[in-house]
């Protein structure tokens, strides 16, 4: 495991998923990233399914609703894991996402240009999440997928945010802006959350730490190499929503 707290590893970039690079050879396992934090995100071969890492255990979320834990051999063409360790905790109102990200630039003003690390925990009024299908064919691009996407609404649901406040220069490189995954609490359903608001009169745990450690690792495969990658902000940003 990475010996700094809230240092970042990341496996790939995400303009590699924007061009369709998903497959085995562009892949590590999942016992290899594991060994670098305990708190994340990303996805899977193929594309199949949004990944969410809490307390050192990886769940896949499918785009059928079921919710799996994952195996240690199951391959990862792209996410981001650290040894999270909050640096603040504080109960937050929480109206919309764009509030979420409002709060964390308020919450750290001087980290403008770093990741910033955090999870929220509560009872939700209304989480929208999706998740992406399988991809369809070898080099199926994300923006594809995500107009295929599966979208889900609940209400009054209680769980966890996962997520990561990427700096502006990092585009093509991480999502700018927020970039985060959900799970309830009994682990029965979760995604990439779309939109997410707190419960009226009620506030939620927030815990944030930001992170002075960003370390990427790139596939080693013979496509990443000679891929024209995509370097689409629009895309990505559309496609994360």
């Amino acid at each position: 495991m990475a010996s700094t707290p809230n240092e970042i590893y990341q496996f790939s970039i995400v303009s590699a998923l924007m061009s369709g690079l998903a497959s085995a050879s562009s892949s590590i396992p999942i016992s290899k990233l594991l060994t670098h934090g305990t708190f994340g995100m990303g996805t899977f071969e193929s594309m199949d399914g949004e990944m969410l890492i809490l307390d050192s255990t990886a769940y896949q979320l499918h785009a059928d609703g079921s919710i799996l834990v994952c195996t240690p051999e199951q391959l990862v063409p792209f996410a981001i894991i650290t040894p999270f360790v909050p640096q603040l905790t504080k109960s937050i109102a929480l109206r919309d996402k764009k509030a979420l990200l409002e709060e964390i630039e308020s919450t750290f003003p001087e980290a403008k240009n770093a990741f910033v690390l955090f999870k929220v925990e509560g009872l939700f009024k209304r989480v929208k999440i999706r998740a992406v299908h399988r991809q369809a064919y070898s080099g199926q691009k994300l923006a594809e997928l995500a107009e295929g996407q599966a979208v889900s609404s609940f209400e009054d649901v209680r769980g966890t945010v996962v997520g990561v406040r990427s700096p502006g220069w990092s585009v093509g490189i991480s999502v700018v802006g927020v970039h985060a995954h959900f799970v309830d609490e009994e682990r029965k359903i979760g995604g990439h959350i779309l939109e997410i608001e707190a419960a009226d009169g009620t506030e939620v745990k927030f815990e944030g730490s930001v992170s002075g450690n960003f370390r990427l690792e790139l596939p080693q495969s013979k496509e990443f190499g000679e891929k024209e990658l995509d370097l689409d902000a629009m895309g990505i940003e559309k496609a994360e929503g």
